[in-house]
């Protein structure tokens, strides 16, 4: 079950008060029931909130207890490998009393403690109380697919919610801008680690848990990626083989539900894989979703989306939006997010959420597939670079295969490189030049010595195999911020989303194969396309990689410019508490006036500026409006 989490630990604390500020701030993550369990010395507290998805019955409420009462469990997500653990641990003695895939966490750390955790595979995060050891335990999945927030309270003790806005309804905890968390997000349009914009507000990182105990707390981790090749590397044919039946078999795992399961469904090949096997699974047609903005050109993905949901017979949904929907959905958007966070595709799938959420309350997705299995241009890049200084004439002939799509791409990560801004392979949006001279003063100076770049490089680790670093880069700073916008624009609706590409199989064996392989004659995503050719309709085969396209930049230049100014120079913009105003108009007609708005790939960074700047807005406002609470640098 998708649900809210939250739960407070300590003495001196009005627990059962705040966790009922908390719980109704996380009402539309479970709309199916509400349940706390306040512990007898009033030093312990779960509460939880409801999305029914896999044993629909009271039996599946929480936060529920073992045999005796002693083991307190709030969960939020799914373990697909539950069937097998449950009849390990029935098998070991143990009593389940319901059918939840929720209940294995409970005997399964009964019997094992934290060895328990490395066992699960799905996308998880809990707070568990132990009372015989008056100990609470708090995890997060692998991949980090499941938000987490902590907070550490005066006076020893600790609050948890899945939602940061559940936190700041408790009054012992301030409400202030993180200053590494602000420049990180700047820099690169994300905050990674545990950090968030909101001070002292921590998130457990990926394959973490943290075990508080007398008022102390400790973080461990239980898995990181592991690059060892196997014993025995496959050819590319055996390597596509091992792809689809081991994406057949994630996805079937995927589908475990009580409730009807939908699928998104773009034009790439991640998606109508998925939406490929997951009507294998149905007996009635799959419910598949694409968003559109009838613009048609680069930003129109329902041609590709039409030919594979005909192919596959499911019931399709084309979603239309467009500028209008933007300026009425902004605030909502960031609302839900908690803060800033990646990704202008982020409104396309809040849009296409809010209309699936309608019919279904479980959706597949298909992300992590450019991350595990080198869908993105920059890998193309470390190939490129690699085969020139072995075998010059190969690389040139890999040069040559580069689409033209893909060339802008690779020539920004070259010069990044070259200048020595690679930041770890990710984008630089506001440059540290650019701070100092756009910020206020005092927020300058308070920002003046954070250096984002190397506090990614210090979360990433020292590898001198560039692939490796990419991809450590991917899994530990990019992806977990992309999955917690995933979660939280489908839980503003009610609507649980599942990533059967970040199955613990997959993600095992995408690990183990070099780059090489995964670029086999210098094609992305080579595996996958290769993999699937013979079932998917040729068109996803002819056409450019888009990724989350939306035309956001031309709705800022034309019917939103009236919406475009008011945020960013309107007389109540509390941006201009972070930003001199001249730095605003400066950078607003710059971006209006710029010659690259006629090549679409290269306004992308521009406009993803713009994007940054209208949700700082939003969440300023935001704060002050809806949860009452006045952010300042801390």
């Amino acid at each position: 079950m998708v649900c809210g989490i939250c739960g407070v630990v300590g003495s001196g604390l009005d627990i059962q008060a705040n966790i009922e500020r908390m719980l109704p701030k996380m009402a539309h993550r479970g709309p199916d029931n509400t349940g706390s369990w306040i512990s007898s010395n009033k030093e312990a507290g779960l509460g939880h909130t409801r999305l029914s998805i896999v044993d629909l019955s009271p039996a599946g409420h929480q936060p529920m207890a073992n045999e005796d009462g002693r083991i307190r469990l709030t969960a939020n997500g799914e373990i697909y490998n539950s069937p097998p653990l449950r009849q390990w641990l029935w098998d070991k003695g143990h009593a389940f009393r319901s059918a939840s895939d929720n209940e294995v966490l409970i005997h399964g750390y009964e019997e094992k403690g934290t060895d328990f955790l490395p066992l699960i595979n799905g996308m998880i995060a809990f707070g568990l109380w132990d009372g015989p050891n008056e100990q609470l335990l708090l995890c997060r999945d692998r991949l980090g697919i499941k938000p987490l927030y902590y907070v550490l309270l005066p006076g020893g003790g600790l609050a948890f919610a899945s939602e940061i806005k559940a936190l700041l309804a408790c009054p012992e905890i301030p409400a202030a801008i993180d200053s590494v968390g602000l420049k990180q997000y700047l820099t690169f349009e994300n905050t990674f680690g545990a950090r968030t914009l909101h001070n002292g507000v921590k998130m457990l990182e990926p394959g973490q848990y943290l075990l508080w105990k007398d008022g102390n707390a400790a973080l461990h981790s239980y898995w990181a990626p592991s690059f060892e090749a196997s014993d025995t590397l496959p050819d590319f044919p055996q390597a596509c083989e091992a792809y689809r039946e081991t994406v057949h078999k994630s996805v079937a795992r995927h589908m475990m539900s009580d409730v009807e399961v939908a699928s998104y469904l773009s034009s790439g090949f991640d998606s109508t894989t998925v939406a490929h096997f997951a009507a294998q699974t149905t007996d009635t047609p799959l419910a598949t979703y694409t968003g559109a903005f009838g613009q048609g050109g680069w930003y129109d993905e329902t041609p590709g989306a039409r030919a594979v949901a005909e192919h596959i017979g499911s019931a399709h949904t084309e979603v239309r939006m467009g500028a209008t929907d933007f300026a009425s959905a902004l605030d909502d958007l960031v609302y839900f997010m908690d803060e800033p966070r990646m990704g202008i595709g982020a409104f396309s799938q809040y849009m296409v959420a809010k209309q699936a959420a309608e019919r279904v309350k479980v959706i597949l997705t298909g992300h992590a597939g450019d991350e595990l299995f080198a869908g993105y241009p920059v890998f193309k890049l470390l190939l490129l670079r690699r085969t020139l200084g072995r075998n010059p004439l190969k690389g040139l002939g890999l040069l040559l295969r580069v689409r033209p799509a893909e060339w802008p791409h690779v020539v920004y990560f070259l010069l990044q490189q070259l200048l020595g801004r690679s930041g770890r392979f990710l984008p630089t949006l506001f440059s540290s030049s650019m701070l100092r001279k756009g910020l206020k003063p005092d927020v300058a100076a308070a920002l003046k010595d954070i250096r984002p770049e190397e506090e990614l490089a210090t979360l990433v680790g020292d590898d001198p195999d560039p692939y490796r670093c990419l991809t450590r880069t991917y899994l530990r700073a990019y992806l977990p911020g992309l999955f917690v916008v995933e979660d939280k624009i489908s839980m503003a609706h009610s609507l649980e989303s599942r990533t059967p590409l970040c199955d613990n199989e997959l993600v095992e064996l995408a690990l183990t194969w070099p780059l090489s392989l995964k670029l086999n004659k210098g094609v992305l995503k080579a595996i996958p396309k290769a993999a699937m050719r013979s079932v998917l309709p040729d068109i996803l085969y002819e056409q450019p990689k888009r990724g989350f396209p939306t035309p956001l930049g031309s709705w800022l230049r034309g019917e939103l410019n009236d919406l475009f100014h008011e945020r960013l120079l309107g007389q109540g913009s509390p941006l201009h508490d972070l930003f001199e105003r001249d730095f605003l108009e400066k950078s607003v007609a710059k971006y209006e006036s710029g010659w690259q708005k006629r090549v679409t790939p290269l306004d992308q960074i521009p406009t993803h500026r713009m994007w940054q700047l209208l949700c700082l807005d939003a969440w300023l406002r935001n704060s002050t409006e809806r949860l009452g609470r006045s952010l300042s640098l801390a």
